[in-house]
């Protein structure tokens, strides 16, 4: 402890005080750093939206995705045929009621 002491009893600490372009400099590094930091916040923010929408929208398409391979697995069945037959052709069962609306 005796050796540190005089070996820092050596050096003489002079404070001078900054010239004004030093300050400014520095207060000019201060202001761009906290406006790159918010302008970073800013860019990160959005991204994080984007991320969300975009899980959103993943789910969505796995939910309808899912629904496809349901449909996709039923095919060839004869309700998958009668469902398709009626959706897309009209057609109806032979032995199905059908009531019509009257017109007026």
């Amino acid at each position: 402890m005796e050796k540190l002491k005089q070996f820092f009893s050596r050096f003489r600490l002079v404070y001078r005080r900054s010239s004004t372009l030093t300050k400014c400099i520095v207060i000019c590094a201060i202001l761009l750093s906290t406006v790159a930091l918010i302008s970073l916040r800013v860019s990160l923010q959005r991204a994080e939206a984007r991320a969300e929408g975009l899980r959103a929208e993943a789910s969505a398409l796995q939910q309808e995705n899912a629904e496809l391979q349901e449909d996709i697995d039923g095919l060839g069945t004869v309700d998958s045929i009668k469902k398709i037959a009626y959706k897309l052709l009209g057609l109806v069962d032979p032995d199905s009621v059908i009531f019509e609306p009257e017109e007026e």
